[in-house]
């Protein structure tokens, strides 16, 4: 069944890219509302500041995911709410935003799953529906790649490669089985970034509001926070996290196996417009019609620049 939450919630804190203070609230929905969002503060009607979050809305951005609905209002950074909403099986919810960005807060999605957690879920009495795929599709670009499979379940295999010592080559085999098994295993992955990369960042209008209370800093020594990392792989995790959100941005649960190596936001929105763009690669199910499916041959695509 279809769930939402009992009652809202609100958050505040800096954005990571803007450096401005960003203020959000979670409301309840009905079903079949899916993940809305809502631009509040600006003199638009109230039709012009609505954005679903859906694949059709996504546009090119930055180290992040933003979404921009067709009177050019935008959200952007919405991959850490996206990922909690999504582990924890929120499929309804109106999302109002004072900012044109979410806030950053620990560089997880663990605030927002505390805040699920704490005003809980209903059940909304209408099934629910899940994207499954149907047939093996792989998209390419350069020496990255995503390869999603059917399966009953979503199982995520992902590959990263970092010229660091503390990374090197890390991977790890997520298997989607409940949402104490996300907040455990994902939700407090934080995002990381490289000390060397900053300034250029910056110069480019970007990582205004980013600090060691938001983000895992490398430097050629090691981490440049105090403490220790919160998981083992929180690299490779983290990068589950965005994925699980980016993901979501299919306008349902999605049931397959993605086996991603050396992802990242751009590659996630491909392999969204690939799976979409034949209806022979996904199919709209309900829970109970796992288990007794036809798969067809695999569907290839790549980027234009990985062709030339």
């Amino acid at each position: 069944m279809q769930k939402t939450i009992n009652k809202s919630f609100s958050v505040a804190g800096i954005t990571l890219h803007s450096g401005a203070i960003s203020n959000l609230s979670v409301y309840p929905a009905t079903a079949n509302t899916g993940i809305v969002f809502r631009r509040v503060g600006l003199k638009n009607s109230n039709e012009e500041t609505l954005i679903e979050a859906n694949f059709k809305n996504i546009r090119v951005s930055d180290l992040c995911t933003k979404i921009t609905n067709k009177y050019g209002i935008s959200v952007s950074t919405i991959e850490h709410l996206m990922s909690a909403l999504h582990g924890m099986g929120v499929d309804n919810a109106i999302i109002e935003v004072d900012c044109d960005e979410l806030p950053i807060l620990d560089g997880s999605s663990l605030e927002y799953v505390h805040n699920i957690e704490a005003v809980g879920l209903k059940s909304l009495n209408v099934e629910k529906k899940y994207i499954s795929i149907s047939r093996p599709i792989v998209f390419s670009m350069n020496d990255s790649f995503v390869r999603v499979s059917p399966s009953d379940n979503l199982e995520i295999d992902y590959t990263i490669s970092y010229d660091h010592n503390l990374i090197k080559e890390q991977r790890f085999n997520f298997k989607f089985k409940d949402s104490n098994q996300f907040k455990n295993l994902i939700s407090n992955c934080r995002t990381f970034g490289f000390k060397e990369e900053v300034a250029a960042l910056r110069k480019k209008g970007l990582i205004a509001g980013g600090s060691l209370d938001n983000a895992i800093l490398l430097d050629k020594e090691g981490i440049v926070n105090n403490g220790e990392l919160r998981q083992e792989s929180e690299f490779v995790k983290h990068k589950i996290l965005d994925f699980i959100g980016d993901i979501y941005l299919l306008g349902y649960s999605v049931k397959g196996v993605f086996e991603i190596y050396k992802g990242g936001h751009r590659l996630t929105h491909e392999i969204i417009n690939s799976i979409m763009s034949d209806y022979s690669n996904w199919n709209l199910l309900s829970e109970e019609d796992f288990g007794d499916r036809k798969y067809n041959t695999t569907y290839q695509t790549k980027s234009l620049a990985a062709s030339l």
